[in-house]
């Protein structure tokens, strides 16, 4: 997690958006610049209950 640059405040902040993930799934999230800012994005666009999969493919479309 260290060399991916995860820290204990990305995990808190992803949580705090409702994302209570394993290790992979962060490190995954992490590598793919899924941000508690890009979940809010999302959010705002109508995207809700999207499971960090489902982020993680919404941000590599570059949708937004």
């Amino acid at each position: 997690m260290k060399i991916q640059d995860v820290t204990p405040e990305y995990v808190k902040a992803l949580a705090a958006e409702g994302y209570k993930l394993d290790a992979h799934q962060v490190v995954g999230a992490k590598i793919m610049g899924v941000t508690p800012e890009f979940i809010q994005k999302a959010k705002s666009h109508g995207f809700t209950n999207l499971t960090i999969e489902k982020l993680i493919q919404l941000k590599n479309a570059d949708i937004f």
